[in-house]
């Protein structure tokens, strides 16, 4: 049997992750929500959604919290200074965004390049 590659360690959430998580884009100039995973790599103001009052009822409200615990870099446990990093981004290590894709053979790397020069000729 191979051995496991990749996510091996279980993210720690500081916050309940089931609850609406929002950050500021500042150039956009609203909030926008995010998932749990970026919203703990954000470097920037966060928020989170919180509510008061018994669920199912009149007396039910919303509110909106500012988060102020820690950063993590993205896909990791590691805690940061997110003042060390771009402002209003995701901490990524070494600052490579791991979900980008990268074709690997050369045609695929050559469709994407045709695609992106089609775009910019319409």
């Amino acid at each position: 049997m191979a051995e496991k590659k990749g996510q091996t360690v279980k993210l720690q959430y500081d916050f309940p992750s089931y609850l609406c998580c929002e950050v500021y884009v500042p150039n956009l100039g609203w909030w926008h929500r995010v998932t749990p995973k970026e919203f703990r790599s954000w470097c920037g103001q966060r928020r989170l959604l919180k509510f008061k009052g018994e669920f199912g009822t009149a007396e039910r409200e919303s509110y909106y919290e500012d988060y102020n615990g820690p950063t993590y870099l993205f896909d990791s446990n590691k805690k940061i200074n997110p003042n060390k990093y771009k402002q209003n981004k995701i901490a990524f290590l070494h600052d490579k965004d791991p979900r980008e894709f990268i074709p690997r053979k050369g045609s695929e790397r050559d469709f994407i390049h045709q695609l992106k020069a089609e775009r910019i000729g319409e």
